[in-house]
């Protein structure tokens, strides 16, 4: 399966082949140091350069706003007071008759310009207009169908690409794509870097853009200007690089990574669904009430409960807890343990992806425990299979 991206992205800029399987580096992910809004990668801006805009790292994060200030939705903690960040209402960012997204976690929702996490409802069948944004995307599938249309190597036609529910997709940055909904759809949507209207590479004039008319982009651009006023007001002309025809995105099949008595873990993307070491996003199931072990996490993660509700324990005895339509973000290295007062979904996004070496999971098991010695030794072995290959 792989042979075919490596040879797509080998074609791209910024991207590399690394033990035998493809890595599109973003910009986001070039350098750890201090944070806009929550993840743990260098914070980014857009800088003019010629007639065209970049993303380049900043100099500073937000020097003029006071420690526990709120940004968005959520508040920024302190760099001393490590704990969870609630989201406790998403964005409404896009609210058309064709579609409504909500972002948890974002460049409106959080302040966050490294990596964006949304969720998508697709009301009646409807398409966009092509589109080649700066960023890459990570979908998940949740309800529905999603048809992605790319151009065929002739520059002529168009191929399409499926993606039915249970399904993930990878779009890499740069690739000209238009997205088609046959009938109504639900999906889950990673941004890396973050989204914004300057780096969609949207075809704003095309006349089949249908499913966000031109006030509902005139409105998705005016919150990103009030949540960050240093970016451009309108979407500027980008010459950005783009990926040769005869591209299409990369289907993957979820993998059933936990199979416990109190857990089902599914990663649509991640180190054992598809190898990417960037991150890993994954849907969890809650049988009934139990817990999971301390963990203390190498990685960010990012939570939208989807049902059910979660309780997180941190600290000398402080505790949050998020319902169905809520988010929370859990900063690396955060000693926390999860409790499931109830049967539950949700979804989580990990930056860089789950690894069990990462996790800094505690010997603990009970028969409240969700995950028990044999389903961790299963996820073990798993990720220490060899990179996927065709």
């Amino acid at each position: 399966m792989w042979s075919s991206i490596q040879r797509r992205v080998a074609l791209g800029v910024g991207s590399t082949v690394q033990r035998g399987r493809s890595r599109l580096l973003p910009a986001a992910l070039a350098v750890s140091g201090a944070t806009a809004g929550f993840c743990s990668c260098e914070p980014l801006e857009l800088v003019q350069i010629g007639d065209g805009w970049e993303w380049r790292a900043k100099k500073h994060s937000r020097p003029s706003e006071p420690e526990g200030t709120v940004t968005g939705n959520a508040p920024v903690p302190p760099a001393n007071d490590m704990r969870p960040i609630v989201m406790s209402k998403p964005a409404t960012v896009v609210d058309t008759p064709g579609i409504t997204i909500k972002e948890f976690f974002g460049n409106v929702a959080t302040g966050e310009s490294t990596v964006s996490f949304a969720m998508a409802t697709v009301h009646r069948a409807d398409e966009a207009a092509f589109q080649a944004p700066q960023f890459s995307e990570y979908v998940v599938v949740n309800s529905g169908t999603l048809e992605l249309l790319t151009v065929n190597a002739n520059g002529a036609s168009v191929d399409k690409t499926t993606v039915e529910a249970g399904k993930g997709v990878f779009l890499p940055a740069g690739l000209p794509v238009k997205w088609t909904w046959p009938g109504p759809c639900s999906y889950t949507v990673v941004c890396m870097p973050a989204f914004s209207p300057s780096t969609s590479g949207n075809e704003a004039n095309a006349a089949s853009d249908t499913v966000v008319d031109r006030k509902s982009r005139e409105a998705l651009a005016a919150m990103h200007l009030a949540s960050n006023p240093t970016s451009p007001h309108q979407p500027p002309p980008m010459k950005h690089k783009q990926h040769a025809p005869g591209i299409t995105p990369l289907v993957v099949s979820p993998v059933a990574v936990v199979e416990a008595p109190g857990i089902t873990i599914s990663e649509h993307i991640g180190n054992v669904a598809c190898n990417e070491p960037l991150l890993s996003v994954a849907r969890s199931v809650v049988k009934g009430p139990s817990q999971e072990a301390w963990q203390a996490p190498g990685f960010d993660e990012y939570v939208i409960c989807t049902k059910g509700a979660i309780r997180f324990l941190y600290g000398d005895g402080r505790s949050e807890e998020i319902v169905a339509g809520q988010g929370i973000f859990l900063p690396k290295n955060l000693r926390v343990k999860w409790v499931w007062p109830e049967a539950t979904n949700y979804t989580v996004l990990c930056v860089p992806a789950f690894t069990p070496a990462l996790c800094g999971r505690e010997a603990e098991e009970s028969a409240t425990v969700a995950k028990d010695s044999q389903s961790m030794a299963r996820l073990e072995s798993l990720h220490q299979k060899p990179p996927i290959s065709a």
